[in-house]
């Protein structure tokens, strides 16, 4: 779904409530706009964790797999040493997706704290909404249970966005929106790929390993 054709879901038909609304409103009146914000910094927060714990589980299997490779490559076994250097190739893809998502629910939580500041709506909270969709997304497959609390949080900042602007259709497909939440997702990939760097070390080539193994040959020799 775009940006306009979710813009457009967001847009109730008519600015009118209708009767059952009124009537479901005063049944059970939705919770405060700012409690609802607060919910989900801290339901964001929660999926960070997850995301941490998950993350600390791959580092550990990659270095496993990293171990294996290193050790393949000294002693001459280049068909093992690519079984496990394609293994590994797969975790660190995952690895950089959670990253990604993680650096992106971090700053989407920053956001919402800044609405909850200075309640500037278009300007803070909106392109917040359009980054957790689309980084939320990125998780549908892999980890299925985050995903769904994600999306969940994201009906509950519609449901308080729509409260904030009192039903005033929301601009999500404008320039700055888009701009402002293009600018989230690429934070976050900036410092996935510097992060990626700093706890995935890069693999010894074939050439370096054999030429160690050489080495460690010539030395038991002597």
């Amino acid at each position: 779904m775009g940006l306009e054709s979710w813009a457009r879901k967001w847009s109730p038909p008519e600015n009118v409530e209708t009767v059952g609304q009124k009537i479901k409103n005063f049944i059970s009146p939705p919770p405060p706009v700012r409690s609802q914000i607060i919910q989900a910094v801290y339901r964001i927060q929660g999926q960070i964790s997850k995301l941490d714990y998950s993350l600390a589980k791959l580092q550990s299997y990659d270095k496993m797999l990293f171990e294996k490779v290193v050790n393949s490559l000294v002693e001459g076994d280049k068909s093992k040493a690519t079984m496990y250097a394609n293994e590994l190739a797969e975790v660190r893809k995952m690895a950089k997706v959670i990253i990604t998502v993680r650096y992106a629910l971090e700053r989407v939580r920053l956001r919402l704290e800044t609405a909850l500041v200075f309640g500037d709506v278009n300007a803070t909270l909106a392109p917040a909404i359009v980054a957790l969709k689309q980084v939320a997304g990125h998780l549908k497959g892999m980890m299925p249970d985050v995903f769904t609390e994600l999306m969940e949080v994201d009906e509950s900042l519609q449901a308080a966005m729509m409260q904030m602007t009192a039903h005033v259709p929301v601009a999500f497909d404008n320039a700055f929106v888009s701009e402002e939440a293009n600018k989230i997702l690429k934070d976050a990939s900036i410092v996935a790929e510097q992060r990626l760097k700093e706890h995935f070390p890069d693999l010894p080539s074939f050439e370096k390993a054999a030429q160690a193994s050489e080495k460690a040959s010539e030395g038991n020799g002597k």
